[in-house]
């Protein structure tokens, strides 16, 4: 997890020393630094552009935080930001996605009037990604301010996270009232609630599940229930009680693209394609981009769906939308080898050798079950042979 501080930090960090008002960089320049110093495993820019009481204040504004627990929020500040960023992104699930860094990139930035929004993909090993879109302001001097960020991975605003974190330490039933839709609870339900956020802080499973499934369907079905629950399954990896945990997300949140992305991993994990293109296309309506991602993932859902001619579409609109994004040319490649367009899987090839660095050989694309069938191609040998100056 220590490279995921790599990440974290790409996210947050402002430029560095304040300089005069004159001489300082625009905002995206500025934010363009947070991002490189995160990269560089630095929280110190990241720090840098937050004011710490304003995020607190916002903090403890977004729940009912009992008084003990916001003088330690105080007390731990940067710490506890720190650990909470980095816990947002998407866990490893295998060795192989273990370790290695976690790069932020810089998608989109719109700015008026001295505020901004910024959109901030973050990659990790084993095709774990999240998104962060930025609220940014101008600070004292020019400085950028980054005031909160929406987590498209957890679906929520990372203070309204932090502050969830705070209740479920100490849930007392001012807090737990607070969290609840009901519009009169009563103490039975804000104890089984209560109880429900300890064990689950707690890390007690079996605990967890027996308050779960004794409760009503009125409390089951509450937003903060529904998404804690599915949160809490996503780690635990239980098939079935993942899958029922979805359900009432779905059930509680129809249509809603805040938790898009998470549920998109879920069904791709489960091979329900066609649910997880949906939910891409949900979760780039949410970002307000077209990322060559998002489009390379519904690329390959499509392929496996055997809708070829679809997977093509949206592969070449990966390499539209980001020509640098290398998992773009891959899914292009990937998708015309298997509609058995090999012509057009020269294109690809092309890019990936002069872009990227690859040597696509026949002995390269023998380790490779899906595109070993070009090794026998005329276009493919013909494109190789002259490559090599044969």
């Amino acid at each position: 997890m220590q490279r995921i501080l790599t990440i974290a930090a790409v996210a947050l960090t402002l430029l560095g020393p304040v300089a005069p008002a004159a001489a300082r960089d625009d905002l995206r320049t500025q934010f363009v630094a947070v991002i490189d110093d995160l990269n560089n495993n630095s929280w110190k820019e990241f720090h840098k552009a937050i004011d710490d009481d304003a995020f607190l204040n916002r903090i403890v504004g977004a729940r009912v935080v009992d008084r003990d627990m916001r003088q330690y929020l105080a007390a731990n500040f940067r710490a506890n930001i720190e650990s909470s960023f980095v816990d947002s992104f998407p866990r490893a699930t295998t060795e192989a996605e273990s370790g290695g860094e976690i790069v932020g990139t810089l998608i989109s930035f719109e700015e008026s009037n001295g505020r901004a929004k910024a959109l901030v993909r973050y990659e990790g090993k084993g095709f774990r990604f999240s998104y962060h879109t930025y609220e940014i302001a101008t600070a004292r001097g020019g400085r950028v301010q980054i005031v909160d960020w929406f987590d498209h991975y957890m679906g929520a605003p990372f203070s309204e996270l932090v502050a969830d974190q705070l209740v479920k330490v100490m849930p007392t039933q001012q807090a737990v009232a607070g969290i609840l839709q009901l519009p009169n609870p009563t103490s039975g339900q804000l104890f089984q609630v209560g109880e429900l956020l300890k064990s689950e802080r707690d890390r007690n499973v079996k605990r967890y599940f027996e308050i779960l499934d004794n409760m009503d369907e009125a409390l089951r079905q509450e937003p903060f229930i529904a998404v804690m629950n599915f949160r809490w399954c996503r780690l635990l990896q239980d098939p079935a009680r993942l899958q029922a945990a979805a359900g009432d997300l779905t059930r509680v949140f129809p249509g809603d693209p805040r938790h898009s992305l998470s549920l998109a991993a879920y069904y791709v994990q489960r091979g329900r394609f066609e649910e997880a293109i949906e939910q891409f296309d949900l979760l780039q309506g949410a970002l307000g981009v077209k990322d060559g991602v998002v489009e390379s993932l519904k690329a390959t859902a499509a392929m496996a769906l055997g809708e070829f001619d679809q997977a093509i579409a949206y592969a070449e609109s990966a390499t539209r939308a980001e020509p640098g994004l290398e998992l773009g040319w891959w899914s292009l490649l990937r998708t015309r080898t298997a509609a058995e367009d090999y012509a057009g899987a020269i294109e690809p090839l092309t890019a990936l050798e002069e872009r990227f660095g690859h040597l696509l050989i026949p002995q390269t694309l023998r380790r490779d079950r899906f595109l070993r069938v070009l090794i026998d191609q005329p276009a493919y040998q013909q494109w190789r042979a002259g490559r090599d100056g044969g």
